[in-house]
């Protein structure tokens, strides 16, 4: 395994989670829709400028990207990943 491979994984799926939140943060009115009655969250009364499937997607997008990369993070700081680049099992 290559020695590049952790730390690009890494910077893909932290960029992922990023643009995935960012996008989340920029639209809060949409967001509010879909969570609405849960944990009293109440929408404003503005129009959403996304759908609720896109919203839904870009949830998923950034909950997966955020355990992605915490996943990796704890395989790097384990030792787990250095003994995979060492030695690795076919």
């Amino acid at each position: 395994m290559p020695l590049w491979l952790f730390p690009a994984l890494l910077a893909v799926s932290a960029l992922i989670t990023l643009t995935s939140g960012i996008w989340l943060l920029l639209h809060l009115t949409a967001l509010s829709r879909n969570v609405a009655g849960n944990a009293d969250v109440v929408p404003s009364p503005a129009r959403p400028r996304a759908s609720r499937g896109r919203v839904r997607v870009l949830l998923a997008t950034f909950v997966v990207a955020t355990l992605v990369t915490l996943v990796i993070l704890v395989l790097v700081v384990s030792g787990v990943a250095n003994e995979w680049i060492v030695s690795p099992r076919d």
